[in-house]
Order: structure tokens, then sequence, then C-alpha cells
């Protein structure tokens, strides 16, 4: 039952992560259709990605972890 829980609680996570990063994609494009550099949108992209990706691989590796 447990790991049935922290399945779900998973896949709810990575979930949000995801639909996150695809609006930081559509805030990206919002922002170059506005006139700003591409080079300073796909910086600003990359620093507002980093938090979410970082938090997929910690979820990875607890579930790698707690696989063992």
């Amino acid at each position: 039952m447990k790991d049935k829980r922290q399945n779900i609680v998973g896949k709810t996570i990575a979930l949000l992560l995801t639909v996150q990063i695809f609006l930081v994609g559509l805030q990206a494009k919002s922002q170059i259709e506005d006139g700003e550099l591409k080079l300073e949108v796909l910086i600003w992209m990359i620093q507002q990605s980093i938090p979410a990706l970082k938090h997929i691989q910690s979820l990875q590796e607890k579930g790698d972890k707690n696989k063992r």
C-alpha cells in the first residue's frame, strides 16, 4: 500500500514539474514575441528550469534508493 501511494505521489510531482517546465516555455515564447533577445530568454529559461530539473533528479535518486 505504501509503495502504491509513493508511486502516485511521485508521478503527481513529476507531472506538476513537467507542467511547470511547459509553462516556462510558453512564457519564454511570449517574451520573444514581445521583443526580448532570444539569448536572454534562453538564459532566463535555464534559470527557471534548473530547480525543477534538480527536484526531478532527487526524486529519481530516492526512487532508485527505495528499490534497493
